[in-house]
C-alpha cells in the first residue's frame, strides 16, 4: 500500500501564521544603499549661504570657506547672522570707523563664545565671514572690518565667487 499523505497536514503547516524572512535580499539592499550614501557623502559641504540680494564679487582664491559667524552686508541693511542691526544710510553718514549697533551685536555673540569656552572647552575662534555686494563702497568696508576686529572677532574673512580657470 502507497503512502498517501493527507491534506489537512498539508495546509495545516501553511496556516500556522509562521512566516519567515529573507534576510539576504534585505542585507543587499541596505549594503547599496550604504555604499551609495557614502560615495555621496560631503566632508566640505555648503558652509556658507550666500544672500539672494547680493553679487558676491570674484577673486580667484584657493581657500575653502570656514564656519563663522555670518555678518551679511545687503544694499540695505547689515544683518547679523540673518538678523538687521543697522540700516546702510547710517553707516554711510557715521564719522568713525566702529559702528555702535554692529559692535554691540558683535560683543554680544561673543561674549556668548566666551563663556562657552569656559563652560564646555568648546574654543572660541573669533571668525567671521562676511557677505557684501561687490558695489559695496570701500570706506563702509573699512567701517565693518573696523568694527569686527574692535568687537573681538580678529579672524576676518570676506565671502567671494571663486574664478573658475
Amino acid at each position: 500500500m502507497a503512502f498517501i499523505p493527507s491534506r489537512r497536514k498539508k495546509h495545516r503547516g501553511s496556516r500556522s501564521g509562521e512566516v519567515k524572512l529573507q534576510l539576504t535580499s534585505m542585507m543587499d539592499m541596505f549594503t547599496i544603499l550604504l555604499v551609495f550614501l557614502l560615495k555621496t557623502y560631503s566632508t566640505h559641504g555648503q558652509l556658507i549661504n550666500p544672500s539672494q540680494d547680493l553679487t558676491l564679487p570674484i577673486s580667484e582664491i584657493q581657500h575653502p570657506p570656514e564656519v563663522g559667524l555670518d555678518v551679511t552686508v545687503s544694499n540695505d541693511w547689515i544683518l547679523v547672522n540673518g538678523r538687521p542691526v543697522e540700516r546702510i544710510e547710517s553707516v554711510e553718514t557715521l564719522d568713525g570707523f566702529v559702528i555702535p549697533k554692529l559692535q554691540t551685536s558683535l560683543s554680544a555673540y561673543a561674549q556668548h563664545g566666551q563663556r562657552l569656552e569656559e563652560q564646555y572647552g568648546t574654543p572660541f575662534s573669533g571668525k567671521v565671514t562676511i557677505q557684501g555686494d561687490r558695489n559695496l563702497p570701500y570706506r563702509t568696508l573699512i567701517k565693518i572690518l573696523a568694527t569686527c576686529g574692535q568687537s573681538d572677532f580678529p579672524n576676518m574673512r570676506l565671502v567671494v565667487y571663486r574664478k573658475e580657470g
